[in-house]
């Protein structure tokens, strides 16, 4: 899944995020840590993340200063809040994954982490699908069996509206 991410956000991967311990190459684990091919403004790798995945209700949220410059990207499909320590050591400029949660995510923009970018669930792993399909296929078919796979594009994303608040927090009355 994290490779099918990394490949759709156009990172030259380097390796797992989090490698697994009984992997002594290193190559395998969970997340993928990449390079983009130039460096870019957060805000442009923002932008570069809202296009490369499907479009949700919630679309995507950015912690960090628009401004500050991407190189190294670190990321996990799904919900990798479990990962921001790795995402840290990785050296990464950036960690995109889902279902960040306050708490978690304050603390690591506090402890000095990448910036953030929070997409949702579904859509970080709808990268993979259609490889999920080819792979299926191919795997079935070595073993003798011919088969048709659809990928849906129906949105399975559970957030179906998004509605801005209009009223700044200071006019907020008890």
């Amino acid at each position: 899944v994290s490779d099918a991410l990394a490949a759709a956000l156009g990172l030259t991967v380097t390796g797992p995020l989090d490698p697994s311990a009984g992997d002594p190459e290193g190559c395998r684990g969970i997340g993928r840590v990449g390079t983009l091919p130039e460096p870019e403004s957060l805000a442009a790798f923002a932008a570069r993340a809202a296009k490369a995945l499907p479009p949700t209700a919630a679309g995507l949220r950015v912690a960090g200063d628009p401004d500050r410059q991407v190189r190294t990207v670190a990321v996990c499909g799904g919900a990798g809040d479990s990962l921001f320590e790795a995402a840290r050591r990785s050296g990464a400029d950036v960690y995109l994954t889902a279902d960040l949660r306050h708490h978690p995510a304050s603390e690591a923009i506090e402890a000095g982490s990448p910036a953030l970018v929070d997409a949702a669930h579904w859509a970080t792993e709808w990268p993979w699908l259609d490889q999920a399909a080819r792979e299926l296929t191919a795997a079935l078919a070595a073993s003798g069996t011919t088969v048709e796979t659809y990928v849906s594009r129906l949105p399975t994303d559970p957030w179906a509206f998004h509605v801005p608040q209009q009223h700044s927090p200071q006019a907020a009355t008890p």
